[in-house]
């Protein structure tokens, strides 16, 4: 019995081949047609396979015909006709080997295949038929080809649908839009381009389009290639991304024939119905399939170009060590993404039990690049289970930064009587007649706890078109002015809106010109009321993150302010040039905090991306890149005559603890340091230090190499610091190697540190929360000894405590962490 039987054209290729010594544009013959090629694809890896087409009594016709069976497809049902000779195109490439089609064929041998030449027999035994639409643009291929499929329905056979659109072909592009409508009537299977799904769909949101498609024409599995950026697929209730594979591509011919014959040949080995595949099993049969395509491109032709399984096991297994390699520095403790690029934290919200975090992403490679949401959801802020894109670029542009709210009330009008998720995010594209970045405010909503998300059909909802900089909107429900606030940023100053619907807003108010730090452009605010301690006042905190300029070492970082917010602007407590930084590291910025956690927790809980745009594209982390900081408790508190902001890591995060050690009262001397050898490399250390009699403290973490992080205290000039200068891998910015800190009085001549550290980073908090410092590190080895040290005289350890902790688990089907 055949495993699959296609249907369709074949045809020539005329693959560019260099010029003449006359400078003539030369070209060479390669067979090919794309249902040719998928055949072609499965017979080299090993299944079983036949071809029904026509071809022209002609020397191509006969290479064709040669072609396929030396390929191991069955040609019993490819004919001859003198009819007309058999179709070429002719193939033309770009730089980056990416393709375009001249045809001829008016009309083409393949076109005159009649419904007498297909073998009805040999369909109904079949486990598959492959079919395009090119066979259906003129009569009697068109007759022919859905004869071939209504058979294959009524036999149960599964059925392979790619529109391979090429409108040269068509009569119309409405005739091959009607044409293709059929044919996905009867489909099973459907892969389709990101061009294509737009032409058919009119959306180029690929997580719209193909639940659309899915819905409209119950297809059991579709699949939109996303060239070298792999693919995204829905099946069964579920949909995901699965990467691709960068290599040098010279001929993109055949590239998505090779890929829809190999995740043939591994659904036909599966022997499940669509209907039961899991997210692991899609993973591994479209990494599979990504891969025979990446490797057809690095080749001229198609059809004698498809790869064996040898070959594609292989580059999975070169491209498994490099991830390998990468992940040495994946962190235990801290949120990562699955694979490819993640900044800001977005959309944190609190709802039914989960806490959302939703982060700036790219998921076609591990720099920045369009922006969409990426999701994840915890029940406890610390293990976090990797959740489906939520939101894609679209038509208004790409997914910027944003947050999320719980409309408990319905007053945005989005849910019918009931209460659920809005998202206010920046859309941001280029103005298409001043050519000027815009930047608009958009919404989205979700009524099933933020799995599905529709964008707002008016959107956007807030413009201003005088702003380039505008944008990363933080809302919040105002209940003394019964509105909802929305704080966002304007380039060099915040700007306060008010809206009782969501969706339609008014300016109320301005700050920031002029105050506090302008070292780089505003971004990503966030607004706030805490009480300070326990007096029963309270204040609001206006966080905002302020972005690299090449003048300033710090990078982007992120200030605060304290003062009063009168429901239409913010007032500043403090002078206009005093500044307040929350984190004194390196690598914490634009943090923003949980909206909806319950009154009674009573926290507000702040997370940061954990990088700095001085450096944020080049880290050394490979197929991924970009982590959150640790979820931190934000507090009020006074000091020395003002209000200032303490930050501690969540309780939660305690559970990770699996071991503890504890040392009182020792005496660190330069000729007696502390020293306590480790087999592990995720710590909590807590130290209470007496610092009176003795000189800079240190704390050092040093690797099985020649990796050291060195986290100290200089009591002469009331200096914390961290020195990762000699960290490990650091060469990969200037920036990276260096030693940074802040001023940090002691009390009473102590000091007291709490430090943990990850395979990727260091957060050292100090004085209970008073200084923070976080750092990203990438030693050449793990940690395998604390080492505390002075330079003279004598410091004591008045308290020591090390935890080993366990690392979090992040479950998604592709990736673990252990």
């Amino acid at each position: 019995m055949l495993d699959v039987i296609a249907i369709g054209e074949v045809l020539i290729d005329f693959t560019p081949a260099g010029r003449s010594a006359g400078g003539n544009e030369q070209f060479e013959c390669n067979p090919g047609g794309a249902p040719a090629n998928v055949a072609a694809a499965l017979s080299r890896l090993g299944s079983r396979t036949a071809m029904i087409s026509k071809v022209g009594e002609d020397q191509f016709g006969s290479l064709l015909h040669r072609t396929l069976l030396s390929s191991g497809v069955d040609v019993s049902d490819v004919s001859f006709t003198n009819e007309a000779n058999t179709t070429l195109a002719f193939v033309h490439l770009d730089d980056q080997g990416d393709r375009s089609f001249s045809f001829f064929r008016k009309p083409g041998a393949d076109t005159f295949l009649h419904s007498k030449d297909v073998p009805l027999g040999r369909i109904e035994t079949c486990k598959a038929l492959h079919f395009g639409s090119l066979s259906m643009t003129h009569e009697p291929a068109r007759t022919a080809t859905r004869t071939a499929v209504l058979k294959a329905k009524e036999a149960g056979v599964l059925l392979s649908f790619d529109p391979n659109i090429r409108f040269a072909l068509w009569e119309s592009k409405e005739e091959a839009r009607q044409n293709i409508y059929w044919c996905m009537n009867y489909a099973d299977i459907l892969k389709v381009s990101e061009e294509e799904l737009s032409f058919i769909t009119g959306t180029s949101d690929v997580e719209k389009g193909s639940l659309e498609l899915q819905q409209q024409f119950e297809i059991a599995l579709i699949v939109v290639t996303l060239a070298e950026k792999g693919c995204y697929y829905r099946v069964a209730g579920q949909d995901g991304y699965v990467p691709g594979f960068k290599v040098k591509a010279i001929d993109t011919t055949g590239a998505g024939d090779a890929f829809l014959g190999c995740l043939l040949h591994k659904v036909l080995e599966n022997e499940s119905s669509l209907h039961d595949l899991t997210s692991q099993q899609m993973s591994s049969m479209l990494t599979f399939a990504n891969a025979g395509a990446a490797l057809v491109t690095t080749r001229k032709g198609a059809l004698g170009s498809m790869p064996t399984t040898d070959e594609i096991n292989q580059m999975i297994e070169f491209e498994s060590n490099k991830q390998f390699n990468a992940d040495r520095f994946r962190p235990g403790l801290h949120f990562s993404p699955p694979s490819n690029w993640a900044n800001d934290p977005n959309g944190l919200v609190y709802y039914e039990g989960s806490y959302h975090l939703f982060y700036q992403h790219h998921p076609f490679g591990s720099k920045w690049a369009p922006m969409h949401w990426g999701h994840a959801v915890s029940q406890d802020l610390v293990h976090w289970e990797h959740a489906p894109i939520a939101l894609f670029p679209d038509e208004h542009g790409a997914i910027f930064s944003g947050c999320c709210v719980v409309d408990w009330n319905n007053s945005s009008g989005l849910f019918e009587d009931s209460h659920g998720l809005i998202a206010i995010f920046t859309h941001a594209d280029i103005h298409p007649e001043t050519r000027q970045p815009r930047q608009r405010q958009s919404l989205a909503y979700s009524s099933d706890k933020g799995q599905i998300w529709h964008k707002y059909d008016g959107n956007p909802v807030l413009a201003e078109d005088d702003l380039i900089d505008f944008r990363d909107p933080k809302v919040f429900w105002h209940p003394q002015s019964e509105r909802w606030v929305m704080v966002i940023v304007a380039g060099d100053h915040a700007r306060f809106y008010a809206s009782t619907n969501l969706r339609e807003w008014s300016l109320t108010g301005e700050f920031g010109k002029g105050e506090g730090s302008h070292e780089g452009v505003w971004e990503c605010p966030d607004l706030f009321e805490l009480p300070v301690d326990d007096t029963g006042n309270s204040k609001w905190v206006l966080i905002i993150s302020i972005g690299d300029h090449p003048d300033c070492p710090e990078g982007s970082r992120t200030q605060y302010f304290i003062g009063e917010f009168d429901g239409n602007t913010f007032i500043n407590d403090n002078p206009a040039d005093h500044i307040l930084w929350q984190d004194y590291g390196r690598d914490n910025y634009a943090g923003v905090t949980w909206s909806d956690i319950p009154e009674q927790d009573g926290r507000r809980v702040i997370i940061g991306w954990m990088s700095n745009w001085k450096y944020a594209n080049e880290t050394p982390t490979g197929s991924w890149r970009g982590a959150m900081t640790l979820p931190r408790v934000l507090s009020l508190t006074s000091e020395d005559e003002s209000v200032v902001l303490t930050q501690m890591p969540v309780r939660e995060i305690q559970q990770l603890r699996k071991g503890s050690v504890n040392w009182k009262e020792v005496t660190v001397t330069p000729e007696t340091p502390f020293i306590k050898k480790m087999n592990e490399d995720l710590l909590e250390i807590e130290a209470d230090i007496d610092i009176r009699s003795g000189e800079e403290v240190h704390i050092g973490l040093k690797s099985s190499g020649l990796s050291e992080i060195v986290i100290g205290y200089d009591p002469v000039q009331q200096w914390l610091f961290i020195d990762r200068s000699k960290s490990g891998v650091t060469d990969f910015h200037p920036s990276f190697a260096c030693k940074h800190g802040a001023k940090m009085v002691a009390k009473n001549g102590k000091i007291k540190l709490q430090i943990w550290l990850d395979r990727n980073a260091v957060e050292v908090y100090a004085n209970n929360g008073l200084v923070a410092l976080t750092d990203q590190i990438f030693p050449d080895a793990p940690i395998e000894k604390v080492e505390v040290s002075t330079q003279s005289g004598q410091v004591v350890l008045d308290s020591l405590q090390i935890h080993t902790l366990k690392s979090i688990h992040i479950p998604d089907g592709v990736l673990e962490q252990k």
